[in-house]
């Protein structure tokens, strides 16, 4: 059974046992997942609705919520929970579980995988692929067509845990690999390749690659596209 506001615009097709609060606008030809829900109460609006003073209801949930917007021709798998004021732009695809939370934008035709985590207000370009397990903290920004393995961290606060937060920059056309750790404020610039498990600590340049703990200079991105050439060939 599903649970729709009155005030939600739903064009795509439902699964089931979904929950849609608020204004949220549900494009079409989307198809969302069973047990997805869209427009959950982000914190402050959690305070407006009086939690945990008052009796919950999903009806005053729903009075409450300010909606989420789902473009065209999105698939929103099964568990995954969209806050309220979360704009997923069209052809927009997530894995399971995934969470995405209030003030975040997902840009056109781009894939979060299962059980990632957009925690806070993160920016995400067009056809950006994000690997399952992922965590992108508050006011991280993603740019057009990068590759986030899975298992990356993008971290926000320099000196946990400090009322200052600063996001990380991954540029466009970056490639994060697996386990990789991203510290606040790095910006990864456009074209560069962080190795798999590296801990990135300053900014990397465009097109270059880095490894290590701390992440160093390794070759760039001209040799890697070389290497990566001959090994698809053989």
């Amino acid at each position: 059974m599903n649970s729709v506001s009155s005030r939600a615009r739903v064009r795509g097709h439902l699964e089931g046992e979904n929950i849609i609060l608020g204004p949220t606008q549900i494009g079409a030809g989307s198809l969302i997942g069973r047990g997805v829900i869209v427009g959950y109460l982000a914190k402050k609006s959690l305070k407006d609705f009086g939690f945990p003073t008052k009796r919950f209801s999903i009806e005053k949930y729903d009075r409450v919520s300010k909606g989420a917007k789902i473009g065209e021709n999105c698939v929103i798998r099964s568990g995954t929970i969209i806050y309220e004021t979360a704009t997923l732009q069209n052809r927009v695809e997530t894995g399971h579980n995934v969470l995405i939370r209030e003030g975040s934008v997902i840009g056109e035709e781009s894939r979060v995988g299962t059980s990632t985590q957009l925690d806070g207000a993160v920016k995400i370009g067009k056809n950006v692929n994000i690997q399952s397990n992922v965590y992108l903290s508050h006011l991280t920004i993603v740019k057009d067509n990068a590759f986030i393995g899975p298992n990356v961290c993008v971290t926000n606060d320099l000196y946990p845990v400090s009322q200052k937060l600063t996001g990380a920059v991954i540029e466009r056309g970056a490639v994060i690999g697996a386990n990789a750790t991203i510290i606040a404020r790095v910006k990864i610039g456009e074209e560069a390749v962080v190795g798999a498990g590296s801990v990135v600590t300053k900014n990397v340049p465009a097109n270059t690659v880095v490894l290590g703990n701390p992440a160093s200079f390794h070759t760039t991105r001209k040799e890697y596209d070389k290497k990566k050439a001959l090994w698809e060939r053989t």
